[in-house]
């Protein structure tokens, strides 16, 4: 049976944790008083009272202070972790530091026009206030992102409640599942005759064998160049290099690759062996196909 707390003992417990995350060390009385606007004889009282239900350990000396017990964890219904994810929260498009979220719940899943997600928050709940516009994610394993406004608060149990505008999430499937054929021309082939095949392949972007290496272009760079008169030249010359990434790499891991390199396309190696292309006008089909697929065998 799951220890009863008193709303105090919960909230002097919360903030025990939030400090202790923060510093690495034991957390004195005075620390957690400030941090929940309650006198510092009255943290003393409590945590005495904690001491003997066994939810914290006193530690001694000029560094001491109080340390929650494994106990304390399972009364907040927080599990210990480890090595545990950060998932960032922005308030107002502002980073809270040492924040982090503990648990997300969708709680009106089947409500035709309202999605309301809980959002249990460790770290100090004075950061989130009623109105605040709140980002939240992604998530370690699913990449799930939540933003909205946040529309209640429940300080006790540190808990807000977002009124969720987008939730979004990135498949956790390899790019391989997700690249566009392998179509490449030799460097010294018109821009016309480059436009033509993508034309007829119906690609984003092409391959282009140009001085050994393999590099790319996209529809953009030839289908406007024939209508200024350029279409006679080599499409190697308005060929660029790019990275590639290994097939199995993560979806989400090559679209921060893409951002970072400013590209919209990238190669896609099988070990040595250049096999595909993954751009991201094509994600964007491929993810779309996949969930109208999902929606229509419902």
């Amino acid at each position: 049976m799951s220890l009863k707390l008193t709303p105090i003992q919960r909230e002097t417990l919360m903030a025990l944790i939030s400090i202790y995350r923060k510093k690495g060390t034991s957390v004195r009385g005075d620390e957690i008083a400030a941090l929940i606007d309650r006198n510092p004889g009255t943290v003393r009282n409590q945590m005495q009272t904690m001491k003997a239900l066994g939810l914290v350990e006193g530690v001694p000396g000029p560094k001491g202070g109080y340390n929650a017990t494994i106990k304390a964890f399972e009364a907040v219904k927080m599990e210990e972790v480890e090595e545990e994810a950060v998932i960032g929260i922005w308030v107002n498009k502002k980073l809270v530091e040492n924040s982090n979220v503990q648990e997300m719940a969708f709680t009106t899943v089947r409500h035709p026009g309202m999605c309301r997600t809980e959002i249990k928050i460790i770290g100090d709940m004075r950061a989130y206030n009623i109105g605040d516009n709140i980002v939240a994610g992604p998530t370690p394993v699913n990449k799930i992102v939540v933003s909205g406004e946040i529309i209640g608060k429940d300080d006790m149990n540190n808990v807000i409640l977002v009124d969720a505008t987008d939730v979004e999430t990135l498949p956790k499937r390899p790019v391989g599942e997700y690249m566009d054929k392998f179509v490449i021309m030799e460097g010294g082939k018109s821009i016309e005759d480059a436009k033509e095949k993508m034309e007829r392949e119906k690609l984003e972007s092409m391959a282009v064998l140009e001085e050994g290496e393999i590099r790319l272009v996209s529809d953009k760079d030839v289908l406007l160049l024939p209508a200024e008169g350029r279409g006679d030249e080599r499409v190697g010359s308005i060929s660029k290099s790019t990275i590639s990434i290994d097939m199995n790499t993560p979806l989400h891991v090559a679209i921060v690759k893409m951002r970072e390199e400013g590209v919209r396309s990238i190669l896609i190696s099988d070990g040595d062996k250049k096999v595909g292309i993954l751009n991201k006008v094509h994600i964007v089909d491929v993810i779309t196909e996949d969930i109208m697929d999902k929606i229509q065998t419902r």
